[in-house]
């Protein structure tokens, strides 16, 4: 069983990944939840998955435990529905603090991950960086270059907190770099969000079309795509130009539907 992604052709050097004679594919997928949100699939974007920590252990009911099999498994096929990749978003279980605690967190994690894998074969599985496989410390690296061993994919957060642009490519490269050290020839997919974070001076605000454009193109240069992600609590809003760039980037770096892994 074969799934169509969103996959973008170009020849230039992928960031340590391959050399600038061989083409790589860019995939942009959709994780948005804005209310009424257009069936963005026509546009060729593939939806994703993700899996909430608050699915797992609901009223953080023996958080940080490791659930019963048959139990994760129920959960996880209720609410991956979609073709494309499962993200799974557990951010409190961080590869830090003393090494008893990170090890522990680690095995946590590696089983979950490899329970998903085996749930969804040929899946793009992986972590939201959030912590445990984005800015790992000294302490947690060994553990976070075993953790990556267990994901397909690497999926750290790019989201706006300011309008330096100049900041945000530097967080890129450097987002990239570390998602490569640690998950060497696995794909790096950045997860972008088209409103300015919350706690900013302009929380919540749509980004221009021209900064989301920038944005785009940045992460074309560093990674081998983006998942596009909304909260559920917000109205889906074009007025500021950035879907209109997205449809543009599609556009003009002529993007198109192709066979991808299962």
């Amino acid at each position: 069983m074969h799934r169509r992604t969103v996959s973008l052709m170009f020849l230039t050097t992928p960031v340590a990944l391959a050399s600038a004679a061989q083409p790589r594919s860019f995939v942009v997928y959709d994780n948005m939840a804005y209310h009424g949100k257009p069936d963005v699939a026509r546009a060729g974007l593939m939806p994703c998955n993700i899996v909430y920590e608050g699915w797992i252990w609901p009223h953080d009911q023996n958080y940080g435990m490791l659930p019963e099999r048959a139990a994760f498994d129920a959960i996880i096929r209720q609410h991956v529905t979609k073709p494309g990749p499962v993200v799974l978003d557990i951010e409190r279980l961080p590869l830090k603090g003393p090494p008893e605690t990170i090890q522990q967190h680690a095995r946590v994690l590696a089983t979950l991950a490899d329970w998903t894998r085996a749930a969804f074969p040929g899946r793009l599985v992986g972590y939201y960086g959030g912590d445990t496989l984005t800015r790992v410390p000294a302490a947690g690296a060994a553990e976070a270059r075993d953790l990556a061993r267990h994901v397909e994919a690497m999926y750290p957060p790019m989201y706006t907190f300011d309008d330096n642009r100049g900041g945000w490519a530097a967080r890129a490269e450097a987002e990239a770099a570390e998602a490569r050290a640690l998950a060497p020839g696995k794909l790096v997919l950045f997860y972008l969000w088209p409103q300015f974070h919350d706690g900013t001076p302009k929380q919540f605000q749509y980004l221009d079309g021209a900064t989301w454009r920038f944005q785009l193109d940045t992460a074309r240069r560093f990674a081998d795509g983006v998942v596009l992600w909304s909260p559920g609590r917000f109205e889906w809003d074009e007025s500021s130009g950035w879907w209109a760039a997205t449809l543009a980037f599609i556009r003009t770096n002529h993007l198109a539907g192709a066979s991808h892994a299962p």
